[in-house]
């Protein structure tokens, strides 16, 4: 059963991010970061809102590729993207937030677009970028497909992942924020993000994952050790936990010490405690590096960021 917390008021309203670039199609998944952006704006808040279509070259195929139909379609998917920014400029400026829309295209493909709005991102000096993540489709899957390794290489910023599946009971203010920590820097540096989402109500979670990811040859060795290294995960949310506490006093905190079953990686176990905790948002941190969050970088991005149920926050650093 959903944990029951206090609504928020205008003073418990945690720092907004100042500058907010929100990337839109005429997908369902982007109108949903939308409303789920409006929450989290406020009248000090600018947001940039892009709009983005692919090059109907990209798709055609060679017999209808007449310079007619390209010209059509190219002028519908235009209409449509213009229509979508206009309905996002509406929703957003509700927050009281200035809004500015900028349309980008038509792009070929995926890549192009993650550029672009990676470059856009940079130029505008944004300091979070919201998209949302269909499971398998849609033009804005940016974090559910291998061109979210650009776009977060080259942001170096906050992205807030929305996907369409997400529960309807997340998508509001966040209350239950769970930080997934490995002890590295970009962990740490993602708590000190995440925490600007946090009301003075919060209640939060830091959760320390242990792999134990093993061969078939260890398993009798897998089934009967204890936890790994209990200790070092202690250490690693005591210092997640001082940053909490420093940045947000008052708050309720928790800590946890999980770890992979059998049939899992790590990326999947952050899934099942979020589900099980209850967790509003994920923060999690991803930089050029191995360990825990390596998966961020690979294959078990695509996977995660298609079957997540909730907002994710990914903060990246410079490797």
């Amino acid at each position: 059963m959903q944990p029951e917390s206090k609504p928020a008021s205008p003073q418990d309203a945690p720092r907004p991010f100042k500058r907010v670039i929100v990337a839109v199609d005429a997908g369902g998944a982007s109108m949903k970061a939308v409303d789920y952006a409006s929450r989290l704006c406020s009248p000090q808040s600018h947001v940039l809102v892009l709009g983005f279509f692919e090059d109907p070259a990209a798709y055609l195929k060679p017999h209808s590729r007449t310079q007619a139909d390209v010209s059509a379609a190219f002028e519908e998917l235009r209409r449509d993207e213009l229509e979508a920014l206009e309905q996002a400029r509406t929703t957003l400026q509700r927050s009281g937030a200035s809004v500015q829309l900028r349309l980008l295209g038509p792009a070929l493909g995926k890549g192009e677009i993650s550029a672009g709005l990676a470059r856009v991102a940079q130029e505008w000096n944004a300091d979070l970028v919201i998209v949302g993540a269909e499971p398998s489709a849609g033009i804005l899957s940016l974090l559910a497909s291998k061109v979210s390794v650009s776009l977060a290489e080259h942001t170096h910023r906050a992205i807030l992942v929305v996907p369409s599946i997400a529960e309807p009971s997340t998508l509001r203010m966040p209350q239950r924020i769970l930080f997934a920590v490995d002890g590295s820097e970009a962990s740490l540096h993602a708590v000190r993000v995440g925490m600007q989402l946090a009301p003075a109500h919060a209640h939060l979670m830091a959760m320390f994952i242990e792999d134990r990811g093993v061969d078939l040859a260890e398993l009798r060795k897998f089934v009967l050790s204890p936890a790994q290294d209990v200790k070092s995960a202690e250490n690693v949310l005591d210092r997640a936990l001082a940053i909490m506490t420093e940045c947000g006093a008052g708050m309720a905190v928790e800590r946890l010490v999980s770890h992979t079953r059998m049939t899992e990686d790590v990326a999947a176990a952050i899934k099942r405690e979020a589900a099980q905790w209850a967790a509003d948002i994920v923060v999690l941190g991803a930089q050029d590096r191995g360990g825990m969050f390596s998966w961020f970088r690979g294959h078990e991005n695509e996977r995660v960021a298609r079957e997540i149920d909730r907002p994710l926050l990914v903060v990246n650093v410079a490797g």
